[in-house]
């Protein structure tokens, strides 16, 4: 419950960034803030003993003799250039193994990275501007400057807490120009029998987070960019023929898609890097969506038809990525579906149309907010032509599904989870004939007949909505934990 709402404590509509890359982590508190090249804002900060975090970026001193700018897990040699009671702050407490470094922008794909072993390098070359520069300092001091080697990993549950825990704190959202704000510190852990008091007092401080992004200007979200969809397939076909005597039958169903959709999302999480542990999380995702879906059913067979769920979109959407840490990677997806009980030659058309205005998953639930949103069925026409003498009770359904799918992968892959929204909007038609003739009929003009049609069609439409998650997570939640939109 509550950790959920933290999402909307950590990330307010002004924000101003708390990384200073000027600035050493040496007093057991570091920063790092998403660039504003990726298009999305976040923020995170870690905190713990002074002995169990570290920085090797110039800012403390070192200079990295070269790494890979896109690994998680690699080996580098470095060498101290600034002051070096900055660079002997990586070796203090029960040395550098197991502390959490902050890495230089250009060094690894994470900001912050696990020693996993420490030694001096056998290869103790440096490049000659260096070389030129710590010759000075070598002629003041009187000492040789030394290539460390240091092996880096996300391999939290691997250290050992030797040096002391890290704490970590993160908030992000897909809006850019939000950058994070840390500015408040979860409690301090607590007892077991004062746990409760301590939840519900953060429970209360943030509510008042909720109603500011209640009221957030839908403007902002609404100016994402936007994923258009307009696609033809077929759905499903099948014949069959029988030889004596010579017939043939068959049914078909084809679709037209079209969809334009923004959505916006957030998250936040706080827990411990080392050990690995997240001790809240809550993601939120919002969805404006117009979407239209034309199924054709074709068919001159009697029997039931089902084509199962077809996907025909799919894409990615920039998520939220502190790598090695917590990734979120939302992805859109539609999907169509047609089911037919045929008893008739008959050919069909049912229009889906529908809209999704500020519909909002807040994911676990919380008591402050309420997930929501309105949905709006639009005309859902249908048009229909049958064969002579028809008397029928044919039932055609056709659905239009989109989801969207937040994968969770937390601290090295420890956690992972998928949270998913699906809202499954269908519109029906039920068939009540009693005709002599071959005739035709549409809701949206007169019926042509060169005969009559007696009886009635029941057009339907509503909209199924599941929000929940694919594993435990932390046991924060699992796929028990459910969401009510609509």
């Amino acid at each position: 419950m509550f950790s959920t709402a933290l999402f909307f404590a950590l990330v307010s509509s002004v924000l101003a960034q708390n990384n200073d890359w000027t600035k050493p982590c040496l007093d057991g508190e570091c920063f790092y803030d998403l660039p504003a090249a990726s298009g999305v804002s976040g923020t995170m900060r870690v905190w713990g003993a002074p002995t169990a975090i570290s920085d090797v970026t110039t800012a403390a001193g070192w200079t990295i003799l070269g790494c890979d700018p896109t690994a998680l897990k690699q080996d580098i040699r470095l060498v101290c250039t600034g002051d070096a009671a900055n660079c002997d702050h990586l070796f203090q407490g029960a040395g550098a193994v197991n502390t959490l470094v902050r890495l230089p922008q250009n060094c690894g794909a994470n900001a912050f990275a696990r020693v996993a072993r420490s030694w001096v390098h056998e290869d103790q070359s440096i490049p000659a501007n260096l070389k030129r520069r710590l010759a000075r300092r070598q002629d003041e001091t009187g000492a040789a400057p030394v290539v460390q080697a240091l092996a880096l990993d996300t391999d939290f549950a691997a250290a050992d807490p030797a040096n002391g825990e890290v704490n970590i704190a993160i908030a992000g959202t897909n809006v850019p120009g939000q950058e994070g704000n840390l500015t408040v510190t979860p409690p301090p852990a607590a007892p077991a029998r004062r746990s409760r008091h301590q939840r519900r007092g953060l429970f209360g401080f943030i509510e008042d987070q909720f109603k500011k992004f209640n009221s957030f200007d839908k403007s902002v979200t609404k100016s994402l960019p936007p994923l258009d969809i307009d696609k033809k397939l077929p759905v499903f076909s099948q014949s069959i023929s029988c030889p004596a005597p010579a017939v043939s039958a068959a049914v078909s169903i084809d679709v037209e898609a079209k969809a334009h959709a923004v959505v916006s999302l957030g998250m936040t999480a706080v827990g411990t890097v080392i050990p690995p542990k997240m001790t809240a999380f809550g993601v939120f995702a919002g969805l404006d969506a117009d979407l239209t879906g034309t199924m054709t059913f074709t068919g001159s067979a009697s029997g039931s038809v089902d084509s199962g769920l077809i996907p025909v979109f799919e894409q990615g959407i920039p998520g939220l990525d502190f790598p090695g840490l917590l990734t979120i990677g939302p992805t859109f997806k539609i999907g169509v579906q047609g089911v037919a009980n045929l008893d008739v030659q008959a050919n069909a058309v049912v229009t889906l149309d529908y809209t999704i205005d500020g519909a909002k998953l807040f994911f676990p639930p919380a008591d402050s907010v309420q997930s929501g949103g309105s949905f709006t069925p639009g005309n859902s026409p249908l048009s229909l032509s049958v064969s002579p003498d028809v008397s029928s009770k044919a039932v055609l359904t056709g659905h239009v599904i989109p989801s969207l799918d937040l994968g969770v992968s937390a601290l090295g892959g420890i956690g992972q989870a998928t949270v998913s929204l699906t809202l499954d909007a269908q519109a029906s038609a039920t068939l009540s004939l009693d005709g002599s003739a071959t005739a035709g009929v549409s809701t949206g003009s007169a019926a042509s007949a060169s005969g009559s049609v007696n009886g009635c069609i029941d057009v339907g439409a509503g909209l199924d909505v599941n929000a929940g998650a694919s594993a435990d997570f932390f046991g924060l939640f699992n796929p028990s934990t459910k969401v009510n939109l609509f």
